[in-house]
């Protein structure tokens, strides 16, 4: 970390759908800490997880910011409602910056975004198990047409091994994906898939793909 200043942290991740494990965070956080590097903790999918459970960066060291959102626990997207919590000295600053960019968000957003954190919580739980089916309904699709990748843990994408050849005939064929080079030069010969849409219409992405990655 020769030289960091700031190291961000992103689980569950966007695009790959990864859930750090505890130690993973920790090791990182204490490593961070111990090279006097600040965490950003984007933590917004935190409640978007299905087989592992979520760590916060926070919790193993003081010099962490931690960024959350109502946008995807309560599909609340487009809301533009969300928080961050970190040192004092910090959080001053950020309200300088904050201050000048916007006023607030919107009264409506706000009395949202209470009802939301403070209501029936049974609705998270319901989504994250939908998801949780779509997910396996595109993941199957994908495995059985030959396409290998680990299966996301958390949040609502694939990352997906494709190639920019097969990328842009998946695109061709009326799928709508996310060429990979979008999330850096890393991700060129991957795209992203989101399943935050219908069983049917995942279904319907399927079928449509089979004829361009059957092998």
């Amino acid at each position: 970390m020769d030289g960091a200043r700031l190291l961000i942290l992103n689980s569950p991740n966007n695009p790959t759908g990864t859930v750090e494990s505890e130690e993973t965070i920790r090791s990182i956080t204490e490593t961070a800490m111990d090279a006097g590097v600040t965490i950003l903790s984007d933590e917004v999918y935190e409640h978007i997880i299905y087989d592992t459970i979520h760590s916060s960066a926070g919790t193993f060291g003081e010099d962490v910011i931690t960024v959350n959102a109502a946008s995807k626990t309560y599909a609340m997207t487009g809301w533009r409602l969300g928080f961050i919590a970190g040192p004092p000295e910090y959080m001053e600053q950020c309200l300088k910056v904050h201050q000048y960019c916007q006023t607030c968000a919107t009264s409506i957003s706000q009395y949202a975004g209470v009802a939301a954190y403070t209501g029936d919580q049974s609705c998270v739980k319901m989504m994250k198990d939908e998801y949780r089916v779509r997910r396996d309904i595109l993941v199957s699709g994908l495995y059985d047409m030959g396409v290998r990748f680990p299966k996301p843990q958390g949040a609502f994408y694939t990352f997906v091994p494709l190639g920019r050849e097969k990328t842009q005939e998946v695109m061709d064929a009326g799928v709508i994906i996310v060429p990979g080079d979008a999330f850096g030069p890393s991700g060129a010969e991957y795209a992203r898939f989101s399943y935050a849409t219908s069983r049917e219409n995942i279904n319907a992405a399927v079928e449509r793909m089979r004829p361009v990655l059957e092998v």
